[in-house]
């Protein structure tokens, strides 16, 4: 079986998995959880990071207008997220670091897929491939997760047979 690594992740939390042999007859193979990362600096600065735009309220009319913060905690929330999607490779190549062939599989939206694409380019040895899918599974147990990505074809079952 070839070496395959998981890694589901959204812009708060990321879930590393292997695949590994079942002794079970019937799911021949099965994922195992192997790390949970958070987003620290995401998660520490609260909902004035992720929350809605706020206006400052102007009562001065030599003032001018007032603009919404929002678009500067947009860019914020972004270098997190490129931060975060950084860690997450690290911590995959880290787990490969073993492996001559094999393939790194990232499952994010399509947003924080595009940082983990840049981000596991550096990380990764040339001999490892990465598939990718553009969902936010990041919330599915490991059975369902395999599952999913069964259906998509990246995965073998779990019954070891092809869905």
């Amino acid at each position: 079986m070839d070496n395959t690594c998981v890694v589901v992740a959204g812009s708060g939390r990321a879930r590393i998995f292997l695949l590994e042999e079942s002794p079970a007859p019937r799911a021949p193979f099965r994922l195992i959880e192997r790390g949970t990362l958070a987003n620290a600096d995401l998660r520490s600065r609260g909902r004035s990071v992720t929350g809605r735009p706020r206006t400052e309220t102007n009562t001065n009319r030599e003032a001018g207008p007032v603009h919404p913060m929002g678009a500067q905690r947009e860019r914020h929330r972004i270098e997190l997220e490129r931060r975060f999607s950084v860690e997450i490779a690290r911590q995959a190549a880290a787990l490969a670091r073993n492996w001559s062939t094999g393939s790194v599989v990232l499952v994010a939206d399509p947003r924080m897929l595009g940082f983990l694409r840049d981000a596991a380019r550096g990380a990764l040895k040339p001999g490892i491939r990465v598939k990718e899918l553009a969902k936010d599974y990041a919330h599915l147990t490991a059975s369902k997760l395999q599952d999913h990505l069964a259906l998509s074809g990246i995965l073998p079952a779990r019954d070891g047979g092809a869905r």
